[in-house]
């Protein structure tokens, strides 16, 4: 009987001693994980940009962030700021960064576009000789187009920038009749410039970029129309298209300029 009592206490010692450390682990639970870097260990920080976008600024300075959880980056156009939240090292790379890439753009160039408005035909001509400079563009057209003499009937000098809205103009031509002794005649033009913009390459040269070009000539119960998009390199001379006039032929050659 004896025996059995004391086995019974240490059971009961054992069970109380369970249950005191369960009581204990209860009062005293472990501290939750922090998944974020302790504020003591991170350091926010206002940048202003003074000639950048800040957020394309801020898109190339991300790199530079530590990627630790709760690190964070910003931009705000309307303020012209990043702010960042990271390391403090970090913090100091980053504005070193913004420092480097935050100057001024380098002036991006204009455009002069030279239009010419030839005509085409087999007759004896008679009227204005095309400039100089086409010397080469009609040697061209001479070995790929059925027609003997070309005439000037209008040139266009206009100043653009980079836009995207349409540029409208108009004139009129006075073209010879072809027949001696015939009077000259007119034809009112138009043209039609849309979506100008410039491309760069990786060797840092310029290109003019027209989303829409169009020449329209009307007169003597004809109409004609060139339209085209097309690229053009600093002075280079293209012929844009030919229309059809019936026994005429509207040319025409556009030139991009481009005037730091």
């Amino acid at each position: 009987m004896m025996k059995t009592v004391k086995h019974f206490s240490v059971a009961m010692a054992l069970a109380l001693v369970s249950m005191t450390a369960a009581f204990a682990q209860a009062s005293n639970p472990p501290a939750p994980q922090d998944n974020y870097v302790t504020e003591k260990a991170f350091k926010s920080k206002v940048f202003d940009v003074k000639y950048r976008d800040p957020a394309s600024l801020a898109n190339v300075v991300s790199r530079l962030t530590s990627g630790f959880k709760g690190a964070a980056i910003s931009s705000s156009s309307e303020f012209r700021t990043i702010t960042v939240r990271d390391f403090p090292e970090n913090l100091l790379t980053i504005e070193e960064a913004i420092k480097r890439l935050d100057t001024p753009a380098a002036p991006r160039p204009n455009i002069e576009l030279h239009m010419h408005a030839l005509i085409a035909s087999n007759s004896g001509g008679g009227g204005a000789a095309p400039p100089a400079e086409l010397k080469d563009v009609l040697e061209q057209l001479r070995g790929t187009l059925n027609y003997k003499n070309y005439e000037l009937a209008a040139t266009v000098v206009q100043r653009l920038t980079e836009t995207p809205r349409a540029l409208n103009g108009n004139g009129t031509a006075e073209l010879a009749n072809g027949n001696p002794g015939s009077a000259n005649f007119s034809m009112p033009y138009e043209y039609y410039v849309g979506s100008v913009s410039l491309l760069q390459d990786a060797t840092g040269k310029y290109s003019v970029q027209i989303g829409e070009f169009a020449f329209t000539m009307s007169g003597q119960g004809d109409k004609t129309r060139v339209q085209t998009a097309l690229n053009l390199r600093d002075g280079e001379k293209v012929v844009v298209g030919t229309a059809a006039m019936r026994s005429r032929a509207l040319v025409v050659v556009l030139t991009a300029k481009l005037i730091n």
